[in-house]
């Protein structure tokens, strides 16, 4: 009788907590998930993409295409914003040391950066045509940057890495719950980011990937209608119109150069 009050006890005081903060902060209900998430899901660190996440064929089968427009953005590169001035709370992870860690977004949490879009229309075409992706970036890692160990808070995602234009030479990878990868031009990778990760790009040459979040679609199903309700509450934050408004790359290219 005792176990049974004190379980009530949690889970009244869990409801309340999240009630409390859907009037606070909405998008911080995301936290709470995800723990409920961890409670009763567990999963290795690097998954099989083939499994967990069809729609990466598409990307994949589209590399070449996708790098060659990268190769027109990155013509501007300096016009690039750095991830920690698009979204203020990276700076722990992405500032730090000289080389930089520029990010061209095209779409976060389901909120499509339309200008930049433009800058790319036919990475920005395939995307779409993966409904599952809720954030997409070109992932610029400078040479000889490291990304400390660091956990991604949110379960009810997976993180997938298109390699697109990789260090010839020298050792350019991720650690992600203990299981190394490193990149290779062409390839993909699908992970679990809530596990301890830190990147390393050990070269003089610059590292990107096309880096995604995708909605992952084998957790419990009582969960998944969940997930997405819960993630539509991040939609609508006011950070997120923040983040939005600071990835804008001001400068256009050429029309030559398009």
């Amino acid at each position: 009788m005792i176990i049974l009050q004190i379980l009530g006890g949690i889970i009244l005081f869990f409801l309340l907590l999240n009630v409390i903060l859907y009037f606070v902060e909405p998008s911080l209900i995301a936290v709470s998930f995800s723990l409920v998430l961890r409670l009763f899901y567990k999963n290795p660190p690097i998954v099989d993409a083939d499994k967990h996440f069809k729609g990466h064929q598409i990307l994949k089968d589209n590399w070449e295409l996708i790098k060659a427009e990268l190769k027109e953005v990155l013509k501007d590169q300096e016009s690039i914003p750095k991830f920690h001035e698009v979204d203020k709370i990276q700076r722990f992870i992405a500032d730090g040391d000289k080389s930089p860690w520029r990010v061209f977004m095209f779409k976060a949490y389901n909120n499509w950066q339309e200008t930049n879009c433009g800058k790319a229309p036919k990475t920005t075409a395939l995307l779409k045509q993966v409904p599952d992706v809720t954030t997409a970036m070109f992932s610029i890692l400078g040479p000889y940057k490291h990304i400390p160990p660091h956990n991604g808070f949110y379960k009810g995602v997976y993180r997938y890495h298109l390699a697109l234009s990789i260090p010839k030479s020298g050792e350019c990878y991720i650690i992600n719950g203990g299981e190394r990868h490193d990149w290779k031009e062409g390839e993909d990778i699908l992970f679990d980011d809530t596990y301890k990760h830190a990147v390393w790009n050990k070269t003089d040459e610059t590292r990107v990937v096309l880096f995604c979040d995708v909605f992952r679609t084998d957790i419990p199903k009582i969960f998944q209608p969940v997930n997405r309700w819960v993630y539509g509450l991040r939609e609508r934050s006011s950070r997120l119109k923040k983040v939005l408004k600071n990835a804008e790359v001001q400068v256009d290219l050429e029309p030559d150069k398009v």
